[in-house]
């Protein structure tokens, strides 16, 4: 079988599935308006809309059929399609004749509704194919009618969509053959692009053993279908060895290479492997940048009315054919060069950069544009997902980001900052606003009543109803408030009120998903009320998007203990391959030590620091050169640097909240360091401790202070509990996997090839005892991790470097 994007081709039977919604795609652009990529909204109101919408006809008519599932085969020239669908209602009445529906929630009055443009047009095809496949199971007469559904009032309008059968096959014949006809040119193409792949060269002078090994993992699990959670150690070429075996089945089989990431170092380097492996042009790649970094207007507010790079956005497109412009010109479409050319034709950056990126054959982007529903990409919805190869790098960040995707939150200094907006305000528009606003803080306030005095945090119920009721009520009110918006063209760089809105929107969605793995909290701080959802089990969220996906490879440093990763990422157990590779480099090269001489709980810092302090001037001096040292926190750095004792190398110091200015200034004082060498302070787990290389003598020391266990927390807790209750391991899931997994990415640092040198050293006697030490890599010793005990560091650090 042979797969074009949507589509589902075999040759052997010579048919073709295809969907309604498929063939009611058309050509051309969508308006851009706020109701357009909100994913947050599709788990939200509109769902919930459409089930009431839907239960109301049903009880106004016991015959009413509601969500049918329809399914016929229609002759293609020699093929056969099979066209299938879900119509949302449908009812007969006493003279026979069938009416269908087809439902469309919408954030424009209804009132207000265009009947013309690619948007209507796109809906009444897709009501007219539900009612042809109707029609061609016996249901006649038919009638069509198009009902839109205010998300605000819950009203609507019905418009009579015409039925003329013959017209409609001829249609839909049409349609059909032009599918076949993309699919066929599509698979001319694929055999091309198979071709080049099979000549693909790898993008380093030859692949090493372990990425030998890593390639045919790779291999071996997108032929069968799963995912692979590979775990490589940092400098081993990860991202080359999975980029380059994912390219060559993508471009076979026609599946988009989709490669994730959480950090723009990643997306670099990925980008310039991809570079490598298109020296004949033989492909088209793609690097998706945010929205806020591809905004072409004075501010971020995605709206034709608002915005002139937004206002007339398809006919625009259309015309100046801009999309197959950047596609024949250039093969790897840079966010620069689509900004640049978007601006030119006054047409928005970002949702050019998203048209391209439907039809490339690999994108590299962060990992919200897959994971989180308010930015995943709209080609890539569970819907698609199985026509996506999807290659996730630093997987050992995916829960954690994850976590705070579905965790949304309000907080009562938002709803005092909306309440402030609305006193400079007079009407009775603002008085409902404001309404709304001081409901939605007595509720949290009404949660809030069993606190004690001062700062508090405590699970509660989620105050679902009543945050639906409010939220249905502010809808309406909120849609008034934006149409009041565009007539007097009010359009602030910042609108508390819209703030307020989309919190208030992911916590109403979020309410869809709340159950198993989920808790609700509300938190007195001096700032105010917090109402949060939290996510404990990261699995729930992401498992639809593994189950769909067609593979996923998994790569890190970090991936063990591989059951406790693959149960955090929800991937199923009967599709889930592992495989671990050894260091690439030789072992000579690197210096481990574990020293006893400190104790970093956290009962037993406050006598520990100046011992910290005395240790990390010690091995620097012995060292020479730069060397990092990384902390669980900030507030440990500042009391260990407050007594660092006179030392060779000039001391720099992570700030909290550093700015990439701040990151970049370190970084160009390590590659041109003083001659007396750097000793550079940061936090674990933080801008410097991950995705970050220091070649050669960039780094030639790291300090690791402390296993970093995340601190200790009320929402902390919540998370070992449901871990000990679920997996009798709240511990592990809780603290000791995200903290060890900090010290091991950390120590990944400092050897990033066949010539560097450099000591890694560890500062806590608990690294010796389990289950730390379980957890310390395992070629870093022999038989034992007390072999790495170092009594003497400074000079076994002299030793080492031969001085």
């Amino acid at each position: 079988m042979l797969e074009s994007p949507g589509l589902k081709f075999d040759e052997a039977t010579r048919t073709f599935e295809i969907s309604a919604r498929e063939l009611a795609e058309g050509e051309g652009y969508a308006r851009i308006g706020f109701e357009r990529g909100e994913g947050w909204n599709r788990l939200g109101l509109g769902a919930e809309l459409h089930a009431r919408v839907l239960q109301a006809r049903c009880a106004a008519n016991a015959a009413y059929r509601r969500e049918v599932f329809v399914q016929t085969r229609w002759p293609v020239e020699d093929w056969t399609a099979i066209v299938t669908g879900r119509l949302d209602g449908c009812a007969q009445n006493a003279e026979g004749a069938w009416l269908i529906e087809e439902f469309k929630s919408t954030y424009v009055p209804t009132c207000e509704i265009r009947r013309t443009g690619g948007t209507f047009e796109r809906h009444q095809r897709q009501l007219l194919v539900y009612c042809a496949l109707w029609a061609r199971l016996g249901h006649t007469p038919i009638s069509g009618s198009l009902v839109y559904v205010d998300l605000a009032s819950g009203g609507e309008t019905a418009i009579a969509i015409a039925c003329e059968p013959a017209e409609i096959e001829k249609d839909l014949t049409r349609r059909l053959e032009r599918a076949l006809a993309f699919w066929r040119a599509e698979a001319a193409a694929r055999a091309k692009k198979a071709q080049a792949a099979a000549a693909m060269p790898f993008p380093h002078a030859a692949p090493r053993p372990g990425q030998k090994v890593m390639i045919d993992g790779v291999r071996a699990a997108l032929s069968a279908g799963d995912h692979l959670l590979a775990e490589a150690p940092t400098g081993s070429g990860k991202t080359a060895a999975a980029l380059h075996p994912a390219l060559a089945h993508g471009l076979a089989t026609g599946r988009q290479v989709v490669f994730l990431t959480s950090k723009t170092l990643q997306q670099r380097m990925a980008v310039s492997a991809l570079r490598a492996m298109n020296t004949e042009g033989a492909f088209r790649t793609l690097q998706v940048r945010s929205k806020e970094k591809m905004c072409a207007n004075d501010r971020v507010i995605c709206h034709e009315d608002f915005c002139p790079y937004a206002k007339g956005y398809p006919e625009k497109m259309e015309r100046s054919g801009l999309v197959e412009r950047l596609r024949q010109s250039h093969w790897h479409l840079d966010p620069d060069a689509i900004f640049g050319a978007a601006k030119r034709e006054t047409v928005c950056p970002f949702e050019t950069q998203l048209e391209l990126a439907h039809s490339a054959d690999a994108i590299v982007a962060d990992y919200n544009y897959v994971f989180d529903p308010g930015a995943a990409l709209r080609h890539l919805g569970l819907d698609e997902l199985g026509e996506a190869i999807l290659l996730i790098d630093e997987a050992h960040n995916l829960p954690d980001r994850a976590r705070q995707i579905f965790s949304p939150e309000i907080l009562e200094n938002e709803i005092r900052a909306a309440a402030a907006r609305l006193r400079t305000q007079s009407g009775q528009l603002f008085e409902d606003l404001r309404d709304s606003v001081e409901a939605l803080q007595e509720l949290l306030r009404e949660q809030a009543r069993a606190l004690p005095s001062g700062a508090a945090i405590a699970e509660t119920a989620p105050p679902t109803q009543a945050l639906r009721a409010l939220w249905r009520e502010w809808e309406g009110r909120f849609v008034r408030y934006l149409a009041w918006k565009r007539e007097v063209k009010y359009t602030p760089p910042e609108d508390a009120l819209v703030d307020l809105h989309f919190a208030w929107q992911r916590v109403v969605a979020g309410l869809n998903l709340f159950g198993p793995g989920f808790t609700c909290v509300i938190e007195r701080r001096a700032e105010g009320l917090r109402l949060a959802l939290v996510c404990l089990d990261p699995a729930r969220a992401l498992a639809p998007t593994f189950r769909a996906a067609a593979s996923a490879i998994l790569f890190s440093a970090t991936l063990s203990p591989v059951e406790v990763v693959r149960r955090a990422l929800g991937l199923q157990k009967d599709r889930t391959r592992s495989l671990s590779l050894p260091p690439p480099f030789p072992r000579e090269n690197r210096k481990v030590m574990i020293l006893p001489q400190a104790l970093t709980t956290y009962a037993a810092r406050e006598k520990n620091f100046k011992t910290v302090a005395q240790l990390l001037v010690e091995m620097s001096d012995a060292q020479g050169g730069n060397s990092l040292a990384l902390f669980p926190s900030y507030q440990f750095l500042q009391r260990v640097w407050e007594q660092l004792p006179a030392g060779r190398a000039r001391v720099l110091a992570q700030r909290p909240n550093a700015t990439e200015a701040d990151r970049q200034a370190i970084l160009a004082a390590l590659a041109a360091p003083p001659p007396e060498g750097l000793l550079v302070m940061a936090a674990l787990g933080g801008m410097y401790a991950e995705g970050v290389d220091y070649p050669g003598e960039l780094l030639t020391g790291v300090y690791i202070v402390s296993p970093a266990l995340p601190q200790v927390s009320f929402e902390r807790e919540l998370l070992r509990r449901y871990f000990e209750e679920t997996e009798q391991a709240g511990f592990d899931y809780a603290y000791l996997q995200p903290g060890m997994t900090r010290v091991v990415q950390a120590a990944g640092r400092l050897i990033r090839s066949e010539t560097d040198r450099g000591v890694i050293a560890l500062l806590c006697r608990r690294f010796l005892q389990n289950p730390y030490a379980a957890r310390l890599p395992r070629d870093w010793y022999d038989e034992s991790p007390a072999e790495l005990i170092a009594r003497d560091p400074a000079g076994e650090i002299r030793k080492f470097f031969g001085k």
